[in-house]
């Protein structure tokens, strides 16, 4: 099947909380900035964001090395997004990865195909 690429390489997309790097035709990386809480409108943000990049399936690396809070509803409908394949969480310390483990542990979670990583270069290994 051929994919369609509508974005470059490295393209970075800066939304209301996060910036969005695509960094190749399937995998974005997300950093959320700093002391953010992210509401349910912010990932139908997040959701526009990444169907003008990616028009078939992709996965996500999520790196945490921001601190930020995520609110319940929000952090179930951020995986209903079916075109998401895998997401790969970076937690680069010990808050982040608690953080991490938690959610990737929520009911709407664990259908999922989600692993938190200490290593960045194991999370995209692994989504790779």
């Amino acid at each position: 099947m051929e994919h369609t690429w509508k974005g470059n390489y490295m393209e970075v997309h800066q939304i209301s909380f996060a910036k969005v790097t695509v960094l190749n035709c399937k995998l974005a990386e997300v950093i959320v900035d700093q002391g953010v809480d992210i509401t349910l409108e912010m990932v139908e943000e997040i959701h526009q964001c990444f169907l003008t990049i990616f028009t078939n399936s992709f996965s996500l690396l999520i790196n945490k090395k921001n601190a930020y809070s995520t609110q319940l509803d929000a952090l179930i409908q951020f995986g209903k997004l079916a075109a998401i394949d895998k997401i790969a969480v970076y937690a680069p310390n010990k808050m982040a990865k608690l953080s991490a483990d938690f959610s990737a542990n929520i009911p709407s979670s664990t259908v999922l195909n989600i692993q938190v990583f200490t290593d960045r270069e194991d999370a995209l290994a692994w989504l790779s």
